[in-house]
């Protein structure tokens, strides 16, 4: 064999070895096992919390007697015999209902809390009678007026349904008897409670807004 092609062959022999070496190399770098990455746990936080909320319903001021609506709310938008019944008559004036009375039988009954809340104000007035207001929060309050006993305290915690006290009298609207008058206001504007009893409480935004 003559001396340039034992030099050739040696030449090739040696980038074999190189290339060999460095695939080896290259096998040897990689990690044995591939790392395990844990799974990421979706707990629904952002999609479970809303359903998981229960929304109240509000319901009427008493509890499943056989009532008479004595005053209606005043609206413009209201029929003829409506708004005749929303007239409240105090002294030689006229004033507009800014509520619903409730009556039954013109005997005593229980008043209970529409919703659940804070009761903000507890007053005894000689004109509108003992009145107690709470406050549900979300821009919700409600007043129950004409009441001729009240069970229940400022800055209690009450539950839906829970009793506040009893019906009565006052000057205010002598002719309605003994009543209840009960007022829903939502961010300070009094509401026909017609419109929102038996309504959720996240619903009552969309009614008004």
């Amino acid at each position: 064999m003559s001396k340039e092609k034992a030099q050739r062959f040696l030449f090739i022999g040696v980038l074999i070895l190189v290339f060999s070496v460095f695939f080896i190399s290259l096998k040897l770098l990689e990690p044995k096992d591939k790392p395990i990455v844990p799974p990421i746990e979706n707990n629904g936080d952002d999609d479970d919390d809303d359903k998981d909320i229960v929304y109240e319903t509000v319901i009427m001021p008493l509890n499943g007697a056989e009532f008479e609506i004595i005053r209606k709310f005043w609206s413009y938008d209201a029929p003829a015999e409506d708004q005749l019944k929303s007239i409240i008559v105090f002294g030689s004036k006229y004033y507009m209902s800014k509520g619903i009375s409730y009556a039954v039988n013109d005997q005593e009954f229980e008043v209970v809390a529409c919703l659940s809340g804070t009761v903000s104000k507890v007053t005894d007035s000689p004109v509108y009678g003992k009145c107690v207001t709470i406050d549900h929060g979300d821009g919700i309050v409600t007043e129950y007026m004409s009441l001729g006993t009240v069970a229940v305290n400022e800055g209690d915690e009450i539950e839906q349904g829970a009793v506040i006290g009893t019906s009565g009298t006052n000057e205010y609207d002598s002719t309605a008897g003994n009543h209840v008058h009960f007022q829903f206001k939502y961010k300070d504007a009094a509401i026909n409670p017609e419109l929102v009893i038996g309504k959720k409480v996240n619903e009552i935004p969309n009614l008004f807004e």
